[in-house]
């Protein structure tokens, strides 16, 4: 009886999924924060936070326009009606709260170092007795801790270019560098050709920030978080992840055998 309501699940799934491709979509624009590689990578309108939301949107019967703005500018876009929705907002963003959506993604910061120093990172208190490179703005965006820990340290660099902040670290310039696990796996692949996550060791001193897509009206919102739910316990995601080599931050929950996107 199991096995009968699966199939019958999985034919009910894919005749969705078949009628909204097939279906032509209607266009929606979206507020995009400009290029954050893996994240978002606006040259040729990709990444792994830009596809899941666009494959999201498909199964809603939406194609979207991703319009790229300074990140600090979405919410200010979505809250005066210039896009239909904007990515990347968090509670803190001033965008009412039944307008977002449930989380969609998260960003883990993390301080990173070589494994050769052998270094004991438990707290963020820790970095005051190593040289550290940070992402631009690091300091006000990562709380006071952060910042009174890092203006003790012998010394500290906050770098726009985050691929420096790569390379500082892999050439034993600076002992610890604080970035996006994510950010760091895809720019080292880029820098060195393979993932160099074997050579370090992260310390998860931060918690994870949670995104939601914020929408102009709570029907959208409500069609959207079904479709997500939908999407992320698919093969489809699975495969994004894969092709990424993206860690997921829990509480995302990926299902044993995924229902089949076509």
């Amino acid at each position: 009886m199991r096995i009968t309501r699966q199939v019958i699940s999985g034919l009910l799934i894919s005749c969705f999924f078949v009628a909204t491709l097939q279906a032509k979509k209607k266009p929606l624009t979206v507020a995009v924060g400009w290029n954050k590689p893996p994240y978002v990578i606006s040259k040729n309108d990709s990444g792994f936070e830009l596809d899941m939301v666009r494959d999201v949107f498909a199964l809603m019967g939406y194609q979207i326009t991703p319009i790229y703005v300074p990140y600090g500018r979405t919410h200010k876009m979505l809250q005066r009606g210039q896009v239909d929705a904007a990515m990347s907002l968090s509670t803190k963003s001033g965008v009412r709260i039944e307008l977002l959506s449930r989380r969609y993604i998260s960003y883990q910061n993390t301080a990173i170092s070589l494994k050769r120093n052998n270094l004991d990172i438990q707290l963020i208190e820790d970095l005051a007795k190593y040289s550290v490179v940070g992402f631009q703005n690091a300091a006000k965006n990562l709380g006071g801790r952060y910042a009174q820990a890092v203006a003790k340290a012998p010394y500290y660099i906050e770098l726009p270019d985050q691929t420096k902040q790569v390379g500082m670290l892999l050439q034993g310039n600076i002992i610890v560098a604080v970035m996006d696990i994510n950010i760091f796996v895809h720019l080292s692949r880029q820098r060195t050709g393979e993932n160099q996550l074997a050579v370090v060791d992260t310390h998860n001193i931060f918690p994870a920030t949670d995104y939601s897509v914020g929408f102009t009206n709570t029907a959208l919102k409500k069609a959207f978080d079904k479709a997500l739910s939908q999407y992320q316990n698919s093969h489809n995601f699975l495969e994004l992840v894969k092709d990424y080599e993206f860690n997921v931050i829990p509480p995302t929950r990926l299902p044993e055998t995924p229902a089949p996107l076509l």
